[in-house]
């Protein structure tokens, strides 16, 4: 692995990336799901970073109305087992990849006293904001309204324009398929919907449990100035926010000043 500064290029040592990782309030770390040594990456991260029983990991891969079962897998009441199967969440990045990359990286923060927080919107509503856009969103009340958030605006610019491309429109609005063009944005609603219930819970984590918040979350929304990092900073304009990206395609890192594809890029490629 190699760690460089995203901004200037640098190659970096591993102490030299945790003395400047330790003033950040809030850590995104961007993963691509299936990379074996980016998990590895992040579960010494974890360790490393969340000590003293500060802090806290917050979990694209864990729904908010899961909570309550992250909090009997720390008391005891459920065992690591139980606790995937509850969650669904045995096989979340492929065969056996819970117990294997994620459960490690609970267990550590767990093991020394920071919080663990499940910071994803529950899928139903997810799908909910693609299918009949806000309008549900916006009229759930009490408990139910607290498991999801979504944009005060629409969330604009290059990160709405890399995810139509991604899905096979044009960002600029002039797709010669409207009908194409729809269902792309009802997905991006449902990106948008995840973006702002997670920067949401690292939003609310940091005031709870306080600094840092480790954020781990799919690539797509953290590189260049994503979704959920943009939101996290409408949420703490002041925050000391360092974004991480676990790049297993290392001879793809451009270097861009205007718009860099993180703070810092952990090459993963052995």
């Amino acid at each position: 692995c190699g760690v460089i500064d995203g901004r200037t290029g640098s190659v970096l040592t591993w102490d030299m990336l945790l003395a400047q990782l330790d003033p950040a309030d809030v850590i995104v770390i961007g993963e691509q799901h299936d990379d074996a040594t980016g998990h590895a990456v992040q579960l010494a991260l974890v360790e490393d970073l969340l000590t003293d029983g500060r802090g806290a990991l917050a979990m694209e891969m864990l729904e908010r109305d899961e909570q309550a079962l992250i909090d009997d897998y720390r008391d005891g009441i459920i065992d690591t087992e139980t606790f995937a199967k509850l969650t669904e969440s045995t096989d979340w990045a492929g065969s056996g990849s819970w117990a294997a990359w994620y459960q490690p990286c609970v267990d550590a923060a767990i093991d020394q006293g920071a919080a663990v927080v499940a910071a994803n919107a529950p899928r139903r509503y997810v799908r909910t904001a693609r299918i009949d856009g806000w309008t549900t969103i916006d009229t759930l009340s009490g408990p139910r309204a607290e498991l999801v958030d979504r944009p005060d605006t629409p969330i604009t610019g290059s990160y709405r324009e890399r995810f139509f491309e991604l899905m096979g429109g044009h960002g600029d609005g002039q797709s010669p398929d409207p009908e194409n063009m729809n269902v792309v944005e009802s997905f991006f609603r449902s990106q948008q919907v995840w973006d702002a219930t997670m920067a949401a819970s690292v939003s609310t984590a940091l005031e709870t449990a306080g600094p840092p918040v480790i954020l781990l979350v799919g690539r797509f929304h953290s590189d260049y100035e994503g979704g959920t990092v943009s939101q996290i900073r409408r949420h703490h304009p002041g925050a000391k926010i360092r974004t991480i990206s676990l790049e297993p395609a290392c001879e793809t890192v451009e270097l861009n000043l205007e718009e860099p594809q993180a703070d810092f890029v952990i090459c993963t490629t052995p």
